[in-house]
């Protein structure tokens, strides 16, 4: 059936194919590795049930559409690598971060990776942007390596866009709206556009943490799971644009304060299975370094509360569905261009009870996107009680490869019990997790 590409997927797809604008998650599995053969099976059997994994973009009187394949061969888009004993894990992300989709059909890729560790495999599930957001990619994740049964769902309401705020709310979702795209469309500072990196410049780096260190965090300090994740990340652009030159891109991150472009999904109960993507944007702008701690967790935390409203995300819907195709593709644009924001952060979740063939998933790992223009990019992964960050990244950065682990330096001196609280913000909601649409 062909399907329209909605303006956000027309976005990501004129951005063109290189890998840095393929999203996805590094599965591991505790086991020994099974024969190709077996997962392309198992894929096989799936298939039925995720439709958009064989289906290919093409172009028709201005504007782009999917349709069902009809050369589509698995084949093409399964693969294994195998690496050398004791590669380490960002290796191993970095090598699979630079491979390119498939040719001339739907543009996802499956790897089964072994060998660099014992007793271990993973699986990679790499997807366009263009073809779906991280949401949409939890849900192809959990139809492959789930129990195979559809998830209860409330039913769909058919009111529309709407839905989902009452009329306050939504008011003030709209007004929220409006000063984003004001915020984005004409920032207080136009941020210089980095070099677009060639795909042997891509490279990995990440680190762990758990659900209940950043959820303490941001309680601590009145705020949120994404509010500790985000004063994690300040800390760590601080030490790491500190060193070093004085120009270059590295410097632009000694700028005060940074804005950070985080994705929001849009999507409705119901709606998991929806390819293509469904989100908006907000802005969130990382305190001064100049601040102490618990004000820049207050200033932090007052600068996200518009990413809390209910009323945000269904007046974006509404937004979407209301303006003309060619408006909303030349806003989305302008918001996702670098000159408005030189870093894309990303935070969503994923099901923990994921297991194939009876070897238990023991780890999921982010790769996320990085925009042309910027320089670098963030995603949080929760699954169950892990979190997983990664920075996806140009390798010519000098010292970017040490992001990761600056990252988690920093949660770990704003956990400790020296850490000033002396005017922590009361007016934040309980932790909670900004689901991206994402992708990631």
């Amino acid at each position: 059936m062909k399907r329209p590409l909605n303006p956000i997927d027309e976005v990501f797809l004129s951005m063109g194919r290189e890998p840095g604008l393929t999203h996805g998650q590094f599965l591991r599995f505790r086991g020994s590795p099974p024969p190709l053969a077996e997962l392309r099976d198992h894929l096989v059997a799936r298939l039925p049930g995720l439709p958009r994994l064989t289906c290919r973009t093409t172009a028709a009187s201005g504007r782009a559409y999917h349709v069902p394949s009809s050369v589509f061969d698995i084949r093409d888009h399964l693969r294994e690598e195998e690496f050398p004993a004791g590669t380490t894990l960002d290796e191993v992300l970095t090598a699979l971060a630079r491979l390119p989709l498939p040719d001339g059909g739907p543009l996802w890729s499956l790897h089964l990776v072994h060998g660099y560790a014992p007793k271990e495999y993973a699986v990679c599930y790499r997807v366009h942007h263009s073809t779906e957001d991280g949401m949409g990619a939890v849900h192809v994740i959990g139809s492959l390596f789930g129990d195979g049964k559809e998830p209860e769902r409330r039913g769909r309401d058919e009111q529309g866009p709407l839905f989902g705020a009452c009329p306050d709310e939504l008011l003030r979702g709209t007004l929220s709206v409006g000063a984003g795209l004001v915020r984005g469309l004409l920032p207080a500072r136009r941020w210089p556009r980095a070099p677009e990196p060639r795909p042997g410049h891509l490279a990995v780096c990440s680190t762990s943490a758990t659900r209940r260190e950043l959820g303490l965090l941001g309680q601590r300090f009145g705020g949120t799971f994404n509010d500790a994740f985000l004063m994690a990340l300040r800390g760590a652009l601080a030490t790491w644009s500190a060193a070093g030159e004085k120009g270059g891109v590295r410097a632009v991150f000694r700028a005060s304060p940074v804005p950070v472009r985080m994705p929001l999904s849009t999507r409705r109960t119901g709606e998991e299975a929806a390819p293509g993507n469904h989100l908006t944007t907000a802005v969130v702008a990382l305190p001064g370094q100049g601040l102490r701690t618990d004000a820049a967790f207050a200033e932090l935390v007052e600068g996200t509360r518009r990413m809390r409203s209910r009323g945000l995300r269904p007046a974006s819907r509404a937004l979407v569905a209301l303006l003309p195709p060619a408006l909303t593709r030349w806003t989305v644009r302008r918001l996702l261009s670098p000159r408005s924001s030189p870093l894309y952060a990303s935070n969503y979740s994923q099901p923990a009870l994921l297991s194939f063939k009876g070897d238990p998933m023991i780890d999921a790992i982010p790769l996320g996107v990085l925009l042309p223009g910027n320089a670098l990019s963030v995603t949080l992964l929760s699954c169950g009680s892990r979190v997983r960050v990664s920075f996806l990244y140009d390798r010519r950065l000098p010292g970017a490869d040490r992001l990761a682990a600056l990252w988690r330096e920093a949660l770990d001196t704003l956990s400790a019990p020296s850490a000033p609280t002396d005017t922590p913000s009361t007016t934040a909601s309980p932790p909670s997790i900004h689901q991206k649409g994402p992708s990631c």
